[in-house]
């Protein structure tokens, strides 16, 4: 692959994937949030954030990506990607290639276990061989990871956004302290059911309140 050593070739792939997924002519990434070290299995090299809804709604898509420099073990990391399908919208495999192609049973695998597929060529640029289908993460899940990145989903318009846990004056937390209560999670006055309204949703509920004061 080159004279540097593995761990500095996986990073500079890592880097180039990551680049093309926040292009406009890769997949267009809202984000790519840092994976924490302490993520529980299974856990993506890239994790990219992506708007899905269009103009008529705000969801966001969590697509993951493992990354590997040589496809010595192709199978196994299909299936490595396929297990964020508990999670993840979409999920794909990026694999250095240099100058070669994927070969027909390799991408009849990828599709028979739903996973896009991203060659990596000599030059260290990404070319999407396979797109990856639309799945059906589990939403318990989902949130999980989300909330684990350091983000929220807005209760309103679905949107995933920086946690106002993690930043000041960016959209608005909430308990509900009845709900909590209702299914026994209120503890020592403690409640940890919590939701989040993005900025947006936050300035146009304000500003429909203020109206209808006004």
């Amino acid at each position: 692959m080159s004279n540097r050593s593995p761990k500095e070739d996986g990073l500079r792939l890592r880097k180039s994937v990551s680049s093309w997924l926040l292009a406009p002519s890769g997949l267009n990434c809202l984000s790519l949030p840092n994976v924490p070290k302490g993520l529980s299995n299974p856990r993506p090299d890239v994790i990219g954030i992506s708007h899905s809804g269009g103009y008529l709604a705000g969801d966001s898509e969590l697509i993951a990506v493992q990354v590997r420099t040589s496809p010595s073990r192709f199978i196994s990391t299909l299936g490595d990607a396929y297990a964020c399908s508990v999670f993840a919208g979409r999920v794909y495999c990026a694999f250095y290639l240099g100058e070669a192609n994927f070969s027909e049973e390799q991408i009849e695998a990828a599709l028979h276990l739903r996973v896009g597929l991203i060659r990596v060529d000599s030059d260290f640029s990404c070319h999407r061989t396979l797109p990856a289908p639309s799945l059906q993460p589990i939403e318990r899940f989902r949130l999980r990871l989300i909330d684990e990145l350091g983000l929220a989903t807005c209760q309103l318009c679905a949107i995933v956004f920086p946690s106002p846990l993690e930043r000041e004056n960016e959209g608005s937390l909430f308990w509900n302290e009845i709900w909590a209560e209702h299914f026994g999670r209120l503890r020592n006055e403690s409640v940890y059911d919590r939701r989040a309204l993005c900025p947006d949703c936050l300035r146009n509920l304000e500003k429909i309140a203020a109206e209808r004061d006004g």
